[in-house]
């Protein structure tokens, strides 16, 4: 078996091992921005009309 076949089998394992290192690192902050963002629409959403401001503004009828 020649040498570089080895070393090209070896190298393969590595990238496989890395790739898979480097997508976590990728979806980890997407997971947790996406959990945020969510949580945030739903109280913007969901949560804020239920209470409303105790006072409004008036606005001037011209």
């Amino acid at each position: 078996m020649p040498l570089f076949r080895v070393y090209d089998q070896n190298m393969d394992i590595l990238a496989a091992n890395e790739w898979h290192w480097w997508i976590a690192v990728i979806l980890t902050p997407a997971t947790i921005l996406t959990v945020l963002a969510i949580l945030g629409g739903y109280l913007f959403k969901v949560v804020r009309p239920k209470y409303p401001p105790r006072y409004k503004k008036q606005t001037p009828d011209i």
